[in-house]
């Protein structure tokens, strides 16, 4: 008498005829085998991005001041030059997997340096070289601007993907570059002598056009790393 809506979760679909139906529910099995599956698939993408940063790292104080006519000086390292590639790998994952697991990738590589600085950090010194190593406040303030600029890139990368495949890793690019150097500069030099304002305005734009130039390996791995359904295949 109560018809076929009583007693009813919202996941259940109603049918032609008044039937009921019941979609799967699944079982603890079903969960742990996601998870599973998550996790195998967050490997590659963390790897990529502690890859880029170990990069970025080891090239920190290698100039680069051939770039730019050497107006930059030599403040501007192949380091600085670097950044952007980690920036691809989040692009990456966003296309592939969506903007979830691109900021989990992001959090799970923060997570992991710190956990190995932390714990591991008497272990590992003596095998890093002295002249790469940053003053804590250069290191907090990298992490605090790639953290947030990676966070606004993977909005603005899923805001824009649509029918054109350029279209998410070029806003994604700007946005970070723009917000990268905007964090990273005040938080690192601030106070201190220096022309950190212009450097920080100059890097911005530089950013920006690697930017572009990285729309082409994107483009090129465009095959290799489709995404899944759901994103419109964009």
């Amino acid at each position: 008498q109560d018809g076929p809506y009583r007693l009813r979760s919202a996941s259940d679909a109603a049918w032609p005829g008044y039937s009921a139906a019941y979609s799967h529910r699944d079982t603890l099995w079903d969960r742990i085998l996601i998870a599973f599956g998550v996790i195998l698939s967050m490997i590659l993408p963390v790897l990529a991005l502690l890859a880029s940063f170990a990069g970025l790292y080891l090239y920190r104080d290698t100039p680069a001041s051939i770039f730019l006519g050497g107006i930059a000086g030599s403040w501007l390292t192949l380091g600085h030059l670097l950044v952007p590639v980690g920036f691809l790998c989040v692009h990456l994952t966003n296309r592939r997997y969506g903007p979830s697991f691109a900021f989990a990738q992001v959090i799970i590589a923060t997570a992991l340096i710190a956990g190995t600085i932390v714990f591991a950090g008497d272990i590992i010194r003596p095998y890093i070289p002295v002249d790469t190593m940053p003053t804590t406040r250069e290191a907090l303030a990298f992490g605090a601007a790639f953290f947030v600029s990676s966070f606004i890139s993977i909005i603005a990368f899923e805001g824009a993907r649509g029918a054109q495949w350029w279209t998410a890793p070029l806003f994604g690019f700007i946005s970070a570059a723009i917000f990268f150097a905007a964090v990273f500069y005040p938080a690192a030099y601030y106070g201190t002598s220096g022309l950190w304002l212009d450097q920080g305005l100059l890097y911005m734009g530089l950013l920006a056009g690697e930017g572009l130039v990285l729309l082409i390996p994107y483009w090129m791995l465009r095959r290799m790393v489709p995404p899944l359904s759901g994103f419109g295949g964009y």
